[in-house]
């Protein structure tokens, strides 16, 4: 289990002063999903520390891709996507178009489901996660119609940190 934590925190630390230079034009969004096995993450061998620390991995590379930013990517948001219950799901993403972030961020009403904000709940308060200076947080709860699940409803949150407050 410390092994596996250490090589997150190795790949997290990977981003230091390393933006990527090869996205392809025309991408909505750039994303790294967490490079763990499944039950570390979720399951029964889980816990909420082990969960707490694999967030804060992703929020620490959030935190250097965010510092790496070179001028021509002011536009882009740099965030890190914390999935709850689904953690395996969760990922460092860059929104390279704006619509794009906003469609999965904002407060919505469909006849396929609802997401609403999670405010005043606050994620790094109960993990007690580290956020630098202007790594924002976001949360957003899910609720759509699915047939593959029991009670016909998938219910989810998603926390993103990072560059998320308005613009």
């Amino acid at each position: 289990m410390a092994r596996r934590l250490r090589a997150l925190d190795r790949w997290a630390a990977s981003f230091e002063r390393n933006f990527p230079q090869d996205i392809p034009a025309g991408e909505r969004y750039w994303n790294w999903k967490i490079p763990v096995l499944f039950s570390l993450v979720e399951g029964r061998h889980t816990n909420p520390q082990i969960q707490a620390h694999c967030a804060q991995a992703l929020i620490n590379a959030c935190q250097h891709l965010m510092r790496a930013k070179p001028p021509e990517a002011e536009n882009w948001r740099v965030t890190a996507v914390i999935c709850l219950p689904d953690f395996f799901t969760s990922e460092v993403c860059l929104y390279l178009d704006e619509d794009y972030f906003q469609a999965h961020t904002r407060a919505s009403v469909s006849a396929h489901g609802n997401s609403r904000h999670l405010a005043p709940l606050s994620l790094s308060e109960t993990w007690s996660l580290q956020l630098v200076d202007g790594c924002g947080e976001l949360g957003t709860e899910i609720d759509y119609l699915d047939e593959d699940q029991p009670d016909g409803r998938f219910i989810a949150q998603r926390w993103y940190f990072g560059e998320v407050m308005p613009r």
